[in-house]
């Protein structure tokens, strides 16, 4: 990336709050610079001084800077996933939805996002994730599935998907980031989805980076769980040859492909209740599970209403991750969902799982807030 002079001035003018690393390289770079100043008068090159500055506005920007964007390797995905590269702070509104009868008025959530602490990611995350690359023709379609991070409980996916003429199989926009996420139209002739070992079921919420997409190239992003812990995810894709609105009931696919994308690589840590000695809750830097009838002050009312089928995340009223500095990470609550997916499990009744939308340091993490049920974490 390169800078104008200007761009350079605004950039090192800014108020910033950096870590001990940032300002060591910073430091490193003004004598860098120094030495340089004094060269360049020497043999008459006032370029390399400025070749200098651009490298400590570099630092400055992909450093741990306040506000800053983060840099690396798998920036798309960690930025719009877990940090606000496309994304933008919401409170919570009012609005009016089609219910068939005239339409309601809803309100949605509040959403707030927070910039990715780049230690964090590269102890926490970066380490697992599985970079991909593959890429399938579909008609006049290019699909690539770009890399995925799993725990084996949930997980996110990261896609591409191309057409010259523009994309016309999958709607996705701001508002089907907000609500539950983009889907399939009859336009298409094609259809993929998770499916986990077994073939046990995966559920997923798909959101779109709006400012890098176009008509013609979507980058989605699908915020997963499994029903069970996954050891052999895979994509399932399937090609009908034409439109699925010209489809009859006895057409089948014309074409099946299940990609393996391995396994989920990053550590899962899982509590038990000490009353009974079973699983309670289990957790990654990127996702939550919730044994809902185990603990939490429910038992009763979902034996009773749902028996082992499935948990309503309606159940879930609140949830909050405080830390030990004071501060807190509100999860749910009314009006607040700062998930980027949250679903009941499948095949196992009393559990709710939710993918973060930030990175969560869970040494950090003092106390677990479930309704009105505290337990402390470490």
């Amino acid at each position: 990336m390169l800078y104008t002079e200007k761009e350079l001035q605004d950039t090192l003018k800014k108020d910033v709050t950096i870590s001990k690393e940032t300002e060591k390289r910073m430091q490193e770079t003004y004598a860098q610079i120094r030495r340089d100043t004094k060269t360049s008068k020497k043999r008459g090159r006032k370029h390399t001084s400025m070749a200098a500055a651009v490298a400590l506005a570099v630092i400055l920007i992909s450093g741990t800077t306040a506000g800053a964007a983060y840099i690396s390797a798998h920036t798309d995905l960690l930025g719009n996933v877990f940090g606000q590269q496309s994304r933008t702070t919401k409170e919570a509104y009012d609005t009016v939805v089609d219910n068939g009868k005239g339409g309601t008025t809803v309100t949605m959530p509040s959403r707030e996002y927070v910039a990715v602490d780049e230690a964090q990611a590269e102890k926490m995350v970066e380490p697992y994730v599985e970079d991909l690359n593959i890429t399938r023709k579909i008609g006049d379609y290019t699909l690539t599935i770009i890399n995925n991070i799993s725990d084996g409980n949930a997980g996110v996916l990261s896609l591409k998907l191309e057409n010259p003429n523009g994309i016309k199989a999958i709607h996705a926009d701001e508002g089907t980031n907000e609500a539950k996420g983009a889907y399939f139209t009859q336009d298409r002739d094609f259809y993929f989805y998770l499916e986990g070992a077994d073939e046990s079921l995966v559920a997923d919420k798909m959101t779109i980076d709006s400012k890098k997409s176009s008509d013609t190239c979507y980058y989605l992003y699908s915020s997963y769980v499994c029903s069970a812990k996954n050891t052999d995810l895979k994509f399932h894709l399937e090609q009908y040859g034409k439109p699925v609105s010209e489809l009859k009931d006895n057409d089948m696919a014309t074409q099946k492909e299940d990609i393996a994308l391995g396994i989920g690589k990053m550590p899962l840590t899982s509590a038990v209740n000490p009353e009974n000695n079973k699983e309670q809750f289990a957790y990654s830097a990127i996702s939550l599970s919730l044994n809902l009838a185990n603990g939490f002050g429910l038992d009763d009312e979902i034996q009773k209403e749902d028996g082992q089928t499935f948990v309503d995340p309606y159940y879930l009223k609140k949830l909050v991750l405080k830390y030990k500095d004071g501060s807190e990470y509100t999860v749910l609550d009314e009006n607040v969902d700062n998930t980027n997916y949250v679903c009941g499990e499948m095949e196992n009744g009393d559990t709710i799982k939710i993918v973060f939308n930030r990175m969560v340091d869970w040494s950090q993490v003092e106390t677990l807030v479930v309704n009105d049920v505290e337990i402390s974490v470490q």
